[in-house]
């Protein structure tokens, strides 16, 4: 272990915020058992507390420890092809041993072995997950080399360990904490939907009133609603509260059509270059409509 790997470890295991390389991007990270360096990393990247963060483990073994009894069937198709690599999964996790904050308030975690000797070292040598969201304040651009760092979020952490990221590309992440599975993002690691028997809703739903959700963008939310062949569009520029807003978007982009929720029969969401958080919350708000309304979500690309 050489000695930047062992001055990153020392200080994550004292509670520390550390920016590391990854094999997708550079990544910022503390351990998963300290609230107030989760606290602090949330802080310095301007994370909206809702949002949920992915998490790295050096081992499925790891992961076992934070998740539920990890279905066969994942371990099978997902993580024996993928891990180590940029493959993150979404699971049920154990609550209590996985802060809020990391969670978003949800009982999902999202985790990967990361398919990089120098990130795998790190965890091991901490010897718990470490959080990994990329290296950049909430909405900027994510960072692929050392040198498109942001220097004031290098100042706010207390090491910036030098490397190299291997695929410039984020990881693609499938949530199978429900069936069927969903693929939130596609990233380095293209995986066809057909694969996994995700479900192709009839094409006669676009002849319905259908919703459309965009919560990939950092900079805005963009809600449409499709009746009888016209498209109509809201769009708001947002800050950090996303997922407070996306609601009453729809039900004023309804009114003022002289539509309700009861009318609308199927959802849509975009999936497509979208950050990890920002695509989960139009995930959430579509699936929480689609199981009170009884109606499908397509999933688009």
């Amino acid at each position: 272990m050489d000695n930047q790997i062992q001055k990153a470890v020392k200080i994550l295991q004292e509670g520390g915020v550390v920016i590391f390389p990854t094999d997708t991007a550079f990544g910022i990270g503390c351990r998963i058992d300290d609230e107030k360096a989760i606290g602090r990393l949330f802080d310095i990247r301007k994370r909206p507390e809702t949002q949920a963060t992915p998490v790295l483990v050096d081992s499925l073994q790891m992961a076992q420890r934070y998740l539920l009894p990890i279905p066969k069937d994942v371990i099978d198709k997902l993580i024996k092809p993928y891990w180590p690599g940029a493959l993150t999964v979404i699971l049920p996790c154990k609550v209590d041993k996985v802060p809020k904050l990391v969670r978003g308030g949800g009982a999902t975690l999202g985790v990967r072995v990361p398919n990089h000797s120098t990130t795998r070292q790190i965890i091991k040598g901490v010897g718990v997950p470490i959080l990994g969201p990329s290296a950049n304040l909430h909405g900027d651009k994510t960072p692929y080399k050392f040198e498109d760092l942001d220097k004031n979020i290098v100042k706010l952490v207390d090491y910036a360990l030098e490397g190299e990221s291997l695929l410039k590309k984020p990881s693609t992440v499938i949530d199978c904490s429900r069936k069927p599975w969903r693929i939130v993002r596609q990233g380095a690691i293209k995986i066809q939907n057909s694969k996994f028997k995700i479900q192709n809703y009839n094409s006669k739903l676009k002849k319905n009133t259908n919703l459309f959700i965009d919560t990939s963008s950092n900079k805005e939310i963009t809600v449409k609603l499709r009746t009888k062949g016209i498209e109509y569009t809201i769009k708001r520029k947002i800050g950090k509260n996303k997922a407070q807003v996306v609601l009453p978007m729809i039900d004023k982009l309804l009114k003022h059509h002289d539509k309700t929720l009861k009318d609308v029969k199927s959802i849509e969401v975009n999936m497509s270059h979208g950050s990890f958080t920002g695509i989960r919350v139009g995930m959430a708000i579509a699936n929480a409509l689609s199981f009170a309304l009884k109606i499908p979500v397509r999933f688009e690309k």
